[in-house]
């Protein structure tokens, strides 16, 4: 059961990144200001509730399998965190501005962190 907790987790993870790529092309392909603001303000909800059920997923998981706290779900939750305030503080710049060069760099950055959190918990993976 505790396998199959983790894939819902780790779809739910690959869904998030998905999303964080469908919010980094929305403002490449509208050029009014009104409208990229409209959709993200609608993306970054959704943004937020996959973020949280990411996080609800992983922690019912973690007490479920009654594991120790380690250096993953420190680096799980220091991402969490890190991915969230970078999303909401992109959209609060667009409400200021329509700067395109903000959303290449937050999003590329919430891309990059998301990509190496994978690839670290799956190089460091411990079984049960």
């Amino acid at each position: 059961m505790f396998n199959e907790m983790i894939f819902y987790h780790s779809i739910l993870v690959y869904t998030l990144l998905l999303v964080v790529i469908i919010g980094f092309v929305t403002p490449l392909l509208n050029r009014d200001c009104n409208s990229i603001v409209k959709r993200l303000r609608v993306y970054i909800f959704i943004f937020h509730g996959v973020a949280t059920t990411v996080a609800f997923s992983g922690l019912v998981a973690f007490t479920f399998a009654k594991m120790a706290f380690n250096l993953n779900i420190l680096l799980m939750i220091i991402a969490y965190l890190a991915i969230s305030t970078i999303e909401s503080i992109k959209y609060l710049k667009f409400k200021k501005g329509c700067p395109k060069d903000i959303n290449i760099k937050y999003s590329l950055t919430n891309i990059f962190i998301l990509i190496a959190v994978i690839g670290w918990v799956h190089a460091h993976a411990v079984s049960i």
